[in-house]
């Protein structure tokens, strides 16, 4: 038991400054017992700190304003200890001892000071809830006393009072003692859901054992026992072998039956009735803590999935019953495995897939599976894509084709790409009861999109642009890179004193747009995108010398380089010399040593050069290597925040400077190899060619007349009259196929005619002023409320809500946190996360829902307002606050002892 110093306690009531319009103090000393008749007497003989009392009055001094006398009142000095209260020593403080109990104050001389004087108890449970700031000591005495043990110690004082700064009943006694045996720190920790998350992680990592012996350590073995059978029905053994197994099954299944009872059919004997609500809180304000805590409870979920066979039961749920359910984190296994096997089979689930996704986002499990989740929302891009195409790909006309291609056809590319980096995710995070079914969907997505869309529209656009490329070698009415000095920089550049071209090679059109729309979210970014048709044969010699200036390319049958006007354009110092020739003030570097560069030095470069080519090489550096090959798409993933952070880096050096972004050429990539009959080997030319890829060769001028009928329909003949004075003709192959070659990569090809291969893009950006008549701020998308009714009526409810604006453009997505509070701003529910972040052009598809839990703590006036609550997840500022009524007819026939 701590040593509590009597003296010190009574000092300190008169050290503290008196309450408003009292002259002085009069504590009245209560000990029933006479257990300090000594040292009272000690006391009115040596005063406080030994300062020394004359006739039972130390002298006010030090800390002390007023004298301070010591009386007894005992029978037969009564009298005389009113009279010198109220008349004999009315400037002085008093220090009144009664070896008497507190009592009723009938009949008692003293009646009137003992309603107006401070009263102090010298037995230690007094003075231990007096240290514990009790509200009502009375109150509190009797849980003191059944719980010395715990209080015994110092540092389970303290770490009690942190937890329970002012108890007021015995049950808060036994709450605040709970908390500090499990580590609680604050207030907060005082709570149902730290308890029960405690109990289960001790189970979990200490064990039964280890367990018992700290509750017996706190002296809190039937306290826990009683609180989590009131809070929970539970009533086995904490501290036996299968006490976790039993107790987490207790409290998962009831929490999950109350979302949806028809799931938990069959687990009755595991389910409390009529403690599902508050279960229900218990595990939501568990899933919303830290991620350790988040962790054991996933590893105890895991328990009980398995003891129960909750999986196999999931999968016999339809799948609306399945999306009301997410105490577990198997229903996301559930629901991922069922969706991808349908697409895997070919199933139309899109709606499906959509739905499950939109419920399942900001839950508590969405992250552990969020590559999952990647995949499945990819493969449902895949599959609604190949529903709007379903008849195939059929335009006549190869400019339509290309604008079809611009438009929409890329985000098959892009779906393909965001499926392939999402998979390569999971093979470092996986699940293994995920694994059979993504590996099939992904077999089927690799045959739609290789055996299908790129098969057939390419086929589309070769049979479109066939004749033209055999007649001139490009497709009119589409912008062709050769030109980009003279017609496309010019319209991007317009009148700016700087224009910095970042040349990104392999750059292919779709990745290209994910630049476009970071940029776009810059404040004040103006963004103008297009594409021009790269240079045959699609290869970083031709594309970087197309993007030059000059007035004819050629050939160099020898060295076999591409010269502009006759000059050399290989390296970044050779290119800067064509520039030069043009615009003597040009420079080109690598976007490495731009960067390298310090900030006046880049600036000074901008300032003084009117032209400024920057070579940026991440995609075709992965691309081209056997080692790095499969590492094309993350590095296409990188390249996008690079070529963002470069050109907000330029802005930032020269805010007045235009930045054009393009490249040399784009790529085909297909996660599996092509099958052995799809590869070409040099034997199937004739003769030796001057130039041979992957995609591409270049023969001798009027070879192509001597070429057999089989090679004009397995290749495209492309005109190439305007390089090297008409003396080559090329050939790409049809469809995907290409030229195998020993130790070089497979899955990574360019240099063809393919759409992916040919379709270069074009980014025009300028950061405007806040000044500009121009300038647009940027914005971040908003939700409402859509629900008509403001009444709630269940302890679990739901509230629609819209995104107002299409989170595209300037309009940025936002993630906002929903919760209920009363009038004072105190949460009464759990916190649901939003994201406003839907592209849709269509309001039906920017619509959500979200799920609310009220707390069963909290008590719920109907008289009462109650506000919705949205708060900018980032900032955590309020957006806004709708006004609610809550009306709940909830009566748990259950004693909570609270």
């Amino acid at each position: 038991m701590p040593k509590i110093d009597v003296i010190d306690e009574l000092k300190q009531r008169f050290l503290q400054p008196l309450p408003d319009f009292r002259v002085r103090r009069v504590v009245i000393w209560h000990d029933a017992d006479g257990e300090f008749a000594e040292r009272f007497e000690e006391l009115s003989r040596e005063g406080f700190d030994g300062a020394g009392a004359v006739d039972g009055v130390m002298p006010a001094q030090g800390d002390f304003a007023r004298p301070v006398r010591f009386m007894e009142a005992h029978d037969g000095v009564m009298f005389e200890a009113k009279r010198m209260i109220a008349r004999g020593d009315t400037a002085s403080d008093i220090l009144l001892y009664r070896p008497c109990a507190r009592g009723t104050v009938e009949g008692d001389w003293l009646a009137d000071v003992e309603l107006y004087a401070d009263h102090f108890q010298a037995d230690y449970l007094s003075l231990l809830a007096d240290q514990l700031g009790a509200t009502n000591p009375d109150a509190v005495r009797d849980a003191l006393g059944e719980h010395k043990v715990f209080f015994s110690a110092k540092d389970r004082v303290r770490k009690f009072s942190a937890c329970m700064p002012a108890p007021a009943t015995k049950e808060d006694i036994e709450l605040g003692m709970l908390a500090a045996t499990f580590g609680g720190a604050s207030p907060n920790d005082a709570s149902a859901s730290f308890i029960l998350r405690g109990t289960c992680t001790a189970l979990l990592h200490d064990g039964p054992e280890k367990l018992a012996r700290l509750l017996g350590r706190y002296d809190a073995q039937g306290c826990l026992a009683s609180f989590i059978a009131r809070r929970t029905g539970f009533t086995g053994s904490l501290t036996e072998r299968d006490s976790l197994e039993h107790l987490a099954a207790y409290v998962l299944l009831t929490a999950a039956s109350y979302q949806n009872p028809a799931a938990m059919h069959g687990l009755e004997s595991h389910i409390a009735a009529g403690y599902e609500p508050y279960c229900m809180t218990a595990v939501r304000e568990w899933m919303q803590q830290g991620k350790d805590a988040v962790a054991d409870l996933f590893e105890i979920c895991s328990i009980v999935e398995d003891s129960c066979g909750l999986r196999s039961r999931l999968k016999e749920l339809s799948l609306e019953s399945s999306l009301q359910v997410d105490i577990f984190p198997c229903v996301n296994e559930v629901l991922v495995a069922g969706l991808l096997e349908s697409f895997a089979q070919g199933a139309d689930r899109v709606a499906d897939a959509r739905e499950v996704l939109e419920a399942r986002r900001g839950l508590a499990w969405y992250g552990r599976l969020d590559c999952y989740f990647d995949i499945l929302s990819a493969i449902t891009d895949m599959r609604a894509f190949q529903q709007e195409h379903a008849a195939g790909f059929h335009v006549a006309y190869a400019k339509d084709v290309w604008h079809a291609y611009t438009q929409s056809w890329w985000r098959m590319d892009a779906a393909y790409r965001h499926l392939c980096c999402a998979y390569e995710r999971c093979k470092l995070e996986g699940v293994e009861a995920l694994e059979a079914s993504v590996h099939a969907v992904m077999k089927w997505a690799e045959g739609l999109y290789r055996n299908w869309y790129l098969v057939q529209s390419n086929a589309c656009w070769t049979s479109a642009a066939s004749a033209q490329w055999r007649d001139c070698g490009y497709v009119e009415g589409v912008d062709r890179q050769d030109e980009f000095y003279w017609k496309t920089l010019p319209a991007h550049a317009g009148a700016a004193k700087t224009c910095v071209v970042l040349i990104s090679d392999a750059l292919r059109y779709e990745v290209a747009q994910e630049v476009a729309q970071a940029l776009e979210r810059e404040r004040g970014g103006s963004v103008a995108s297009g594409s021009m048709q790269a240079l045959f044969p699609s290869i970083t010699e031709m594309g970087m010398a197309a993007l030059l200036p000059h007035q004819g390319l050629t050939l160099d049958w020898d060295a076999a380089t591409v010269a502009a006007d006759g000059m050399p354009t290989v390296s970044t110092p050779q290119r800067e010399a064509v520039l030069q020739k043009v615009e003597p003030t040009a420079r080109a570097m690598r976007a490495e040593a731009y960067l390298e560069l310090s900030a006046p030095e880049r600036r000074a470069l901008l300032k003084e050069s009117k032209l400024v080519y920057l070579y940026h090489n991440k995609i075709d550096a992965a691309g081209e290597k056997m080692a790095t090959e499969s590492n094309v798409f993350k590095a296409c993933e990188d390249t996008v925040e690079e070529l963002v952070s470069i050109t907000r880096r330029v802005c930032l050096d020269a805010s007045s400077a235009r930045v054009v972004i393009t490249a040399d050429h784009g790529f085909l990539y297909t996660a599996q190899e092509l099958e052995e009959h799809q590869f070409l080997i040099k034997a199937d030319l004739p003769d030796d060619p001057f130039l041979f890829g992957k995609r591409h060769v270049v023969l001798k001028h009027g070879e192509d007349t001597a070429l057999p009928d089989d090679i004009r329909e397995q290749f495209i003949v492309m005109n190439m009259d305007n390089l090297g004075l008409g003396r080559y003709v090329g050939l790409s192959p049809r469809e995907t196929m290409h030229f195998k070659r020993p130790g070089g990569t497979h899955r990574y090809v360019h240099g063809g005619a393919s759409l992916q291969e040919l379709c270069v893009p074009v980014i025009g950006y300028r950061r405007l002023s806040a000044s500009s008549k121009e300038f647009e701020d940027t914005q971040k998308a908003t939700l409402r409320v859509l629900s008509e009714s403001r009444r709630i009526t269940s302890m679990l409810f739901g509230v629609s809500l819209l995104q107002n604006e299409a989170a595209c453009g300037k309009t940025l997505p936002c993630s906002y946190e929903l919760s209920m509070t009363d009038a004072s701003g105190n949460a009464v529910s759990d916190v649901v996360t939003v994201a406003a972040d839907r592209q849709s052009e269509n309001p039906q598809e920017r619509v959500t829902k979200a799920r609310f839990s009220l707390k069963t703590e909290c008590a719920f006036s109907s008289k009462e307002p109650y506000f919705l609550v949205a708060r900018d997840a980032q900032t955590g500022a309020i957006v806004w606050r709708e006004e609610y009524k809550i009306d709940i007819a909830f009566a748990p026939g259950v004693d909570f002892g609270f």
